[in-house]
């Protein structure tokens, strides 16, 4: 691939929304669905074209400062040690990669690196599969580092080569299939080795940041240090330096003040992609404010002292933001989806049917139609609906979100609004599991599975009765509770040392989501499952569920997933990327780790609930299409294992006052997953 071709492949994701979001090594986590905050082959349709460019970016105006603003500490400076989406926000513009997707049409595009060509080997690596030699050149004209160091062939080793030796659990999903890398022979500057075929390598391997050697040499231990501690802050090749750190009121990054050189902007296939604007970044400035709640960051923005936020307008705002003259609302896509996620090492949590009743007892036209007024759509599958080309819908006669495999578990009702309690608990009693065989449960039919995969637990594991109510929670209950549940036997507060716990945001910052999880927890008791809330911030609910595993369910949102499914369903969903529990924790103990890993579930560490087998073909398989179809099919069994339910994928407004110009729509993630492109194009219109 050289500079002026798009390739075939290429991510950040831990995101609140309504929830939290994280951003999964390339892709990021964050607040979760509603308030917070890998391809389709296709291009947007004609209701979906991206704004149109200025057709002369040299009569561009520069200067200004764009004032942005998040609702969530950015915590650290150091880009190994987090999967938060709103420390990409800073980073990224810190950072680059050496191959850079478009929001437009998905490619692959040549940045870092400037040309490749790679070659499955005769011998073999992991697995018996065959080796993959990259070659590569590395652009190192017109390019240095931001401290004005000059960017070298051999930083691009020591980058690979540090973290293939510390192994920074979010890239862990992109570092697990290189064997090498180092300085080439003859007419290529890098060799990379992979232990496997990836068909998205520009994506997954080539999407990963470089770090320079001059600062990263000597830290023994990437967890211990903090960029924002030294003098000059992070040192990477993006077009931004770090001119104010204080991460719980601003952080400023300025354009301006960068030293050397930065060419990365006026690469020639920016100029060919509609929508993006080449030449940038126009201000001098980037300036994130930080907000103690959403509320105070919206009325900031109403009051015009940001000129925009992360993510999105929140629901309740979204009209202002549309009736305010000063304000031009974006419409964008999902790049992930909100979920609520299940720790598989827990009781009764370890068992399918148990965890597909917690989906039935969710009332998703609540969430999304009243809760989020229409701005959402009902979740299902791991993949959001803007990637067509891997979800299991594509090639069937099924709707997209509206088919009946898709609603396998939507909230069963007795009547509008109310659970059928006693349709559940049958459910339960009789040992029913939606397995991917047709059949009806719980007065709804289902036709199976769409790609003809089946789950990993075909019958129950515990038996469960009901009986008398004997539990505190249940007992001292608002809601009217006549049973309650027992697992083999014994009450689920004994077996699991009390009532199940869901992690949540405050009602400040996710009002809707907070509401929801009332209204669940409300069904839940009914049915005579006991279930408390636990409120703690964005940032104790990453530590908790990624670092710790100490929760039994936890509301939280993903981001920057990638449209060629394969690095985001490895990363997020494979046991590779899961802390195994099972065996007391000792120093030294590879088995647990304190590492952030994307996959807190633990789906893939037991025999009875995993994907890797199809995720690890999917992975390795050269052919697109054959690589899409078992990516849907990993999808599909993930929908039915139900580690994680999908509550929801949003419909994005972003909002940016008009004073600015150049902010392209019709896009995924427009003010998350693209931040990036938004910042290097905006420009002052006044």
């Amino acid at each position: 691939m050289s500079d002026n071709q798009s390739g075939s492949s290429r991510r950040r994701f831990l995101q609140g929304t309504g929830v939290a979001a994280v951003s999964a090594g390339l892709a990021g986590c964050s607040g979760n669905g509603g308030d917070e905050t890998e391809t389709t082959e296709s291009t947007p349709t004609e209701d979906e074209t991206p704004t149109e460019a200025p057709a002369d970016s040299e009569e561009i105006p520069t200067g200004g400062i764009f004032n942005f603003g998040m609702g969530t500490s950015p915590n650290t400076l150091n880009a190994m040690a987090s999967s938060s989406a709103y420390v990409g926000a800073v980073t990224d513009r810190i950072y680059e990669s050496g191959a850079a997707i478009d929001p437009v049409n998905f490619e692959m595009h040549p940045n870092v690196f400037t040309d490749w060509e790679s070659e499955v080997l005769d011998e073999t690596g992991e697995d018996d599969r065959p080796n993959v030699e990259i070659r590569f050149n590395v652009r190192t004209d017109g390019l240095t580092w931001n401290d004005g160091e000059e960017f070298t062939v051999g930083d691009v080793v020591f980058s690979y080569n540090y973290l293939l030796e510390q192994q920074p659990g979010g890239y862990a999903a992109s570092l697990n299939a290189i064997e090498s890398v180092e300085e080439a022979d003859g007419d290529w500057d890098c060799l990379m080795t992979l232990n496997q075929p990836n068909g998205t390598f520009a994506y997954d391997q080539f999407g990963l940041p470089i770090f320079p050697e001059h600062r990263w040499a000597d830290v023994d231990d990437y967890n211990e240090y903090e960029p924002g501690d030294t003098d000059f802050g992070p040192v990477g090749l993006g077009a931004g330096v770090v001119t104010q750190y204080d991460p719980d009121t601003a952080v400023e990054v300025s354009f301006e003040e960068r030293e050397g050189e930065y060419n990365l902007s006026d690469l020639e296939w920016r100029e060919e992609v509609n929508g993006i604007i080449p030449g940038g970044p126009f201000v001098d400035a980037v300036r994130y404010r930080i907000y103690s709640s959403q509320s105070a960051l919206h009325q900031a923005l109403f009051e015009g002292d940001i000129d925009t936020l992360y993510g999105g307008l929140r629901t309740s705002r979204i009209q202002d933001g549309i009736d305010n003259e000063n304000i031009d609302v974006l419409d964008g896509f999902d790049t992930g989806y909100g979920h609520y996620s299940f720790n598989l090492r827990r009781e009764p949590l370890d068992d399918l049917p148990f965890r597909q009743v917690l989906g039935f007892a969710f009332d998703d036209v609540y969430y999304t139609q009243q809760l989020q007024r229409g701005y959402a759509q009902e979740g299902d599958f791991v993949m959001p609906p803007g990637y067509t080309a891997v979800r299991p819908e594509t090639g069937t006669d099924q709707e997209l979100l509206e088919g009946p495999s898709a609603q396998a578990f939507t909230f069963r009702q007795a009547s509008p609004s109310v659970p059928d309690v006693e349709g559940v608990r049958e459910f339960l009693t009789e040992g029913q599991v939606i397995t991917g065989e047709e059949g009806t449960f719980v007065g709804q039919e289902y036709p199976g599975s769409l790609t003809g995969v089946t789950a990993s637990q075909t019958e129950p594991k515990h038996d469960y009765s009901f009986g008398s109510v004997e539990s505190e929670v249940l007992l001292n209950a608002d809601e009217e509770v006549d049973q309650e549940i027992r697992v083999n036997g014994e009450l689920l507060t004994e077996i699991h040392d009390g009532p199940l716990t869901m992690l949540l945001s405050p009602a400040q910052e996710a009002p809707q989501s907070a509401q929801m999880v009332s209204d669940w927890i409300s069904s839940l008791r009914q049915i005579g499952i006991p279930i408390n809330r636990e409120v703690v911030s964005f940032n104790t609910r990453v530590t908790r569920a990624y670092g710790e595993e100490s929760y039994d369910a936890f509301s939280m949102g993903w981001v920057n997933l990638s449209p060629f499914a394969t690095n985001t369903l490895y990363s997020l969903f494979h046991s590779d990327n899961a802390d195994d529990h099972s065996v007391v924790e000792t120093e030294g103990d590879d088995e647990n780790t304190s590492t952030l890993l994307n996959n807190a579930m633990g789906y893939g560490l037991f025999d009875d609930a995993g994907a890797d087998d199809l995720i690890d073909e999917a992975r390795t398989t050269l052919d697109p299409e054959e690589r899409n179809d078992l990516s849907r099919q990993a999808v599909e069994k993930i929908y039915l294992d139900f580690p994680t339910m999908v509550a929801d994928y949003s419909l994005t407004k972003w909002p940016i006052r008009n004073r600015f110009s150049g902010a392209i729509g019709d896009i995924p993630g427009p003010g998350s997953t693209y931040l990036g492109t938004q910042i290097n194009q905006v420009y002052l219109d006044e």
